[in-house]
């Protein structure tokens, strides 16, 4: 009888990814006329799956001494389309990834961190 390759992750179970996030990214729009700045626009990425954790015990007080403390950890399924500029929509607010973790270099799970942010644009608004 042959054994099946299990593949065990400790960051993870498919079943704890049960928060639904979206994940958007800046799109070039354009130039302001009145100002000539460049305008961007947040476009959705997809919807996906993820355990989502406030940050805790040491990495917490970490970000609390860079004032970093509306940082939340997302976990989802790795992507190969996400990166620094990629932004997130969960619960109503938008967050700014800024640390990406594929984790063991496994390409099964990301961690995303990543923190609370104004001016990122609500994706279900036109």
């Amino acid at each position: 009888m042959q054994q099946q390759n299990k593949r065990i992750s400790k960051i993870a179970d498919i079943g704890e990814l049960d928060q639904r996030i979206t994940l958007m990214k800046k799109k070039y729009i354009g130039k302001n006329p009145n100002t000539a700045m460049p305008m961007y626009q947040d476009v959705r990425l997809g919807d996906v799956w993820a355990k989502v954790s406030a940050l805790h015990g040491q990495e917490y007080y970490t970000a609390v001494t860079v004032k970093l403390e509306k940082q939340l950890s997302f976990i989802i399924r790795y992507r190969d389309d996400i990166d620094e500029e990629t932004n997130i929509w969960f619960e109503g607010r938008g967050y700014d990834i800024g640390f990406i973790d594929d984790v063991k270099y496994g390409h099964e799970f990301m961690e995303l961190k990543a923190e609370y942010k104004r001016g990122i644009d609500n994706p279900d608004e036109d």
